[in-house]
């Protein structure tokens, strides 16, 4: 199921809708069919169009002062940070973006919480990693943290970190819900779904604040990857909301 649920929302995607209309030009060899896909790549690549998605799929959480946290029985901060580099011969794990894992650790550090969950992110096709949230919990204890870790059982999905979530506090607990700015909608959604207290705090913010500029015209790779992502994530936030 979960190799369905990350390639299906490919072909919904800019790029899988541009390949599929190339591949259809190769069939009927209609150009049209190559003004459409191009057209598609230019619109979703721009960076004006992108960081304007971007702010929608953001909306309406901003960065918060931690000082405005009320204290709760538990931080939880999502997996979606690590990746393995390395060969064979020796490997390791490194940030993709931090910023999950440092909100979780000053939240603890400034008393909102005696307990810091972290979730036990593994996916199929990274079996032989260890799981995400024991590589946080050793970075956290490096760090100085004290208070009580605690990693849920292994999880493929925002669904399963929320089920998981379950067994380690009762669900009536209220929690500081730690995750990406474009991610909290859905977040938020299942774990309340599940019967917890949530108070969001957001991170990794993708939407920028900046001047239109001609560089704005120019399509990136980054704002496909920006405009895919919202794509995909109003396609799980649809998906969950018609299956619970």
């Amino acid at each position: 199921m979960i190799y369905l649920h990350k390639i299906l929302p490919f072909f919904l995607s800019p790029l899988g809708i541009s390949l599929v209309l190339l591949i259809l030009f190769f069939i009927y060899r209609k150009k049209t069919f190559v003004f459409f896909s191009l057209s598609i790549l230019l619109i979703s690549s721009n960076p004006y169009v992108s960081n304007y998605l971007t702010k929608q799929l953001e909306y309406p959480y901003k960065p918060i002062p931690i000082n405005l946290i009320k204290e709760n029985d538990a931080v939880v901060v999502l997996s979606g940070m690590i990746h393995q580099v390395g060969d064979k011969n020796y490997s390791t794990y490194e940030f993709s973006d931090p910023d999950r894992f440092f909100a979780g650790i000053d939240l603890i550090k400034q008393k909102k919480s005696d307990k810091l969950i972290f979730t036990a992110g593994q996916l199929p096709w990274t079996e032989n990693w260890k799981p995400e949230g024991y590589i946080l919990k050793d970075k956290a204890i490096s760090l100085g943290v004290s208070d009580q870790i605690l990693v849920t059982t292994k999880v493929k999905n925002t669904y399963e970190e929320s089920i998981a979530v379950t067994k380690v506090i009762p669900v009536n607990s209220s929690i500081v819900l730690v995750t990406s700015a474009f991610h909290m909608h859905r977040s938020k959604y299942l774990f309340e779904k599940q019967g917890f207290n949530v108070t969001p705090f957001p991170v990794d913010f993708r939407a920028q604040n900046r001047n239109f500029t001609v560089l704005e015209l120019l399509p990136t790779v980054k704002a496909l990857e920006k405009t895919s992502i919202f794509i995909r994530e109003n396609l799980g936030r649809l998906y969950y909301k018609i299956i619970l």
